[in-house]
């Protein structure tokens, strides 16, 4: 996490490539952060009809926006401070979804971190290495948004 806010964060941002969110206590201490970017991701058809993810016919690609990272401090690990973090990413993403027809949030996960990933409504998209891919379709979040 560390080496990722001192290293990575400030000049992915400056390329204007990703966005980082701070989350930070009454002091100014780091709680935590996550960062987000826009993207594109090829799924075969059974799973996009998992994610309930309908495309027309000529397009291969759907729109969607990726979780980069997701981190809190240890100090304030298992405080709920993932799942506060973890409604902040939903709600900006539905916002962005809602203004620009976005079908997907995803995240390529740790092994690790897939059951915290589930738990916020993730599934499960594919293995790629060391990561697994998850998923999470848009709409019942703008529907959420509109009510």
């Amino acid at each position: 996490m560390q080496i990722f806010l001192q290293e990575e964060s400030l000049e992915l941002m400056e390329r204007n490539v990703v966005r980082t969110r701070l989350v930070l206590d009454g002091n100014k201490n780091l709680i935590g952060f996550y960062s987000l970017f826009n993207n594109v991701v090829k799924i075969n058809k059974s799973k996009r009809e998992e994610l309930n993810v309908f495309l027309p016919h000529e397009v291969k690609e759907i729109p969607a926006i990726r979780l980069h990272y997701l981190g809190v401090d240890n100090n304030y690990m298992k405080q709920g401070y993932g799942s506060f973090l973890m409604s902040s990413v939903l709600y900006n993403c539905a916002k962005v979804a809602q203004m620009s027809g976005c079908s997907l949030i995803t995240v390529e996960s740790t092994k690790s971190a897939e059951g915290f990933y589930a738990k916020h409504g993730f599934m499960h998209i594919r293995s790629e290495g060391k990561f697994d891919m998850m998923g999470m379709n848009t709409k019942g979040l703008i529907e959420l948004l509109d009510s």
